[in-house]
């Protein structure tokens, strides 16, 4: 049990992070400059020479690294830019010009690369104040101005985020961006040991500081006429959507910094924003020739996009949830079949597609009471059902063996997998950030592992019994099996079968509960309570009925009722594998069960194949004549 427990926590410490440290260097060094030459120079003349020294070599630092960047369709055109920034810099141009080409560079970067600028969340302002009290007030000050009780001995200057002039040339993500790199040769380090999240919050606390302190977020909330989304809020700066969309946009973008639910947050299409990102990645990655990495993209952009907003899009269009599903997985099956890029374009298109309507779906519905309600229901009534099936039948069977004293050992296992359930998830909210690969590792070796002690249940309930004529025979033969080794066995099946929905489920309800206002957030509440008792009376009724059936048909039904749970644990895991690529998919024609783990690829359909036809062998084995019972008073 030890053994075991310690695996599934290693599985779920795994998590895959994709970066490229020079595509962020060079990011980072294009948002330097685009920010900082207008403290060097100005009006064609140097306002300080150091600065401007720095400007100069700083610029031709961006041509040498335009020069290494991977190959792109776009690379010789950010090398041309490269140059024409170096030559900028050199004729002490205007800063308008600067900052512009700078804009350009960036969101050209972006694109040609699929640069991850989206956070997979609603950056939390409240955390990132925290860890700016505890890592940044030294250097920056309490309030952001720069002045903190280190600054005096610093070269250069510790930024002043209130300042207004830097604001409006500053990006979220060039925040992001700097916190995660650190700035070579000044006293800001590298935050890239901070879980993502964090880093985000702490890009999204300072970047509205100045907005705050300078009274702008407070005039103008976002409305009908102006809106920003996602990926306009972390990738421009305030003069760039000045520019573009007017002063109320500007305004937008204030109030936006200082309120990022309202785009990334209670909308609940965070998540579907970065799973598009992500795709976007996947493609480039694959133009590139890096076919391992646009796969590990694409299964990012399902378990870390998609997936926890899975539950959410099932109360509203459970359709339209399968057909994204299905869609993801065939883009997934094209990139291994190496086909044109041409094609995968046009299956990466068909999803972005179907997300752009969850969104729609999501957006519109998101917030109603009445959806919430039935997204906590649906939610654990179809993360539970399995579990409670495995724990009522085991309950069932050690009643009516009367060895009700094994009872004590399916609580032991159930509330085993409760604590740890709870406290991975604390765990992952405090300590490290679970990606979806490990979510799904888990899950896919979880209910591996439990199928494969059903099965083996099923099969020693028919080897122990099918001999059996007489009620006392059975009992008697069943209780000797019954060691504490065997007991010890049902607690960890009982473990392992509530284990891997438990976290899955708090996930789902993380993101239904972002999404909800403060009467979905009630519904949801009212909903798993409901659910919770659906289940309840199931497992009653399981226990109620199926132990008034005569002893020999019992141990039938119970021994076909282990083995179809085994199998349909078995295609859920092989296709919780898939989903974390680590199991090859090949498509076929045939119906999707999800509710029997029945799914269209060879790999689970066959699998599940060859446990029916070995439970059909055992079963048949069991029909045959039985030996004669041993008379009273001698060993089983």
């Amino acid at each position: 049990m030890k053994t075991l427990l310690s695996g599934l926590l290693l599985l779920l410490a795994h998590s895959v992070v994709l970066a490229s440290e020079p595509l962020q260097q060079f990011q980072q060094l294009v948002d330097y400059v685009g920010v900082d030459y207008q403290d060097a120079v100005r009006d064609g003349r140097v306002l300080n020479q150091t600065e401007y020294e720095e400007m100069l070599d700083f610029s031709g630092a961006l041509v040498d690294l335009a020069l290494q960047l991977p190959e792109a369709p776009e690379r010789e055109a950010l090398v041309e830019r490269a140059r024409r920034m170096q030559m900028l810099v050199r004729e002490k141009a205007d800063s308008a010009r600067v900052s512009a080409l700078a804009g350009e560079m960036r969101q050209q970067l972006i694109a040609a690369y699929g640069l991850e600028v989206v956070p997979a969340q609603a950056p939390d302002l409240a955390r990132g104040k925290a860890l700016y009290a505890e890592q940044c007030v030294a250097c920056h000050g309490a309030g952001g101005k720069g002045d903190g009780p280190l600054a005096a001995k610093l070269d250069p200057r510790p930024t002043d985020f209130t300042d207004l002039e830097r604001y409006r040339e500053r990006t979220l993500y060039g925040l992001y961006n700097t916190i995660t790199q650190g700035v070579s040769g000044t006293a800001m380090r590298s935050f890239a040991s901070l879980p993502e999240k964090d880093r985000w919050a702490l890009a999204f606390y300072v970047g509205q500081l100045a907005p705050a302190t300078h009274g702008l977020a407070g005039k103008m909330a976002p409305g009908s006429d102006v809106s920003l989304d996602a990926r306009e809020l972390t990738t421009l700066t305030p003069a760039e959507v000045e520019s573009s969309k007017g002063q109320a946009g500007a305004q937008v973008m204030a109030w936006l910094r200082m309120h990022p639910d309202a785009v990334l947050g209670n909308t609940g299409t965070g998540g579907l924003e970065l799973a598009a990102q992500k795709l976007e990645q996947s493609l480039a990655a694959y133009r590139q020739g890096n076919r391992k990495a646009a796969h590990d993209l694409a299964v990012s952009a399902y378990l870390d996009g998609f997936e926890p907003l899975e539950g959410n899009l099932d109360a509203v269009d459970g359709g339209l949830r399968r057909g994204i599903e299905e869609a993801m997985t065939r883009y997934r099956s094209l990139i291994k079949q190496n086909v044109p890029s041409a094609e995968l374009t046009r299956q990466a298109a068909q999803v972005k597609e179907l997300l752009d309507r969850a969104g729609q779906a999501l957006s519109s519905n998101g917030l109603s009471p009445a959806t919430a309600f039935s997204g906590a229901l649906v939610i654990l009534l179809r993360e539970g059902l399995e579990a409670i099936l495995v724990l009522a039948a085991l309950a069932a069977f050690l009643i009516k063996t009367g060895r009700r004293d094994g009872l004590r050992y399916l609580y032991l296992g159930t509330g085993g997998a409760l604590v740890l359930g709870f406290t991975t998830w604390l765990i992952s909210e405090k300590v490290v950030a679970i990606g979806g690969a490990g979510r799904e590792l888990t899950e896919g070796f979880a209910a591996l592992f439990a199928a494969l002690m059903l099965f083996y249940v099923g099969f020693w309930l028919h080897s122990k019994t099918s001999a059996a004529q007489w009620k006392r025979y059975i009992q008697g033969s069943v209780q000797k099996a019954l060691g504490q080794g065997t007991l010890w066995g049902l607690a960890g099946l009982a473990f392992i079968a509530v284990y891997r929905e438990i976290f899955e489920t708090v996930l789902f309800y993380q993101a239904l509960w972002m999404q909800a206002g403060t009467q979905g957030q009630g519904m949801i509440l009212t909903g798993f309570l409901v659910a919770t008792a659906v289940l309840a009376v199931l497992g009653w009724l399981i226990l109620r009925y199926s132990t008034r059936l005569p002893l020999r048909q019992f141990f039938s039904v119970t021994t076909i009722f282990m083995f179809v749970l085994a199998a349909v644990f078995a295609g859920k895991g092989i296709a919780a594998l898939q989903e974390a690529g680590k199991l090859p998919v090949n498509l076929v024609d045939f119906p999707r069960i999800e509710l029997l783990g029945i799914y269209p690829n060879l790999e689970g359909l066959s699998v599940q194949l060859v446990m029916v036809i070995l439970a059909a062998l055992v079963l048949w084995k069991g029909t045959r004549k039985p030996p004669q019972m041993p008379p009273e008073g001698t060993g089983a």
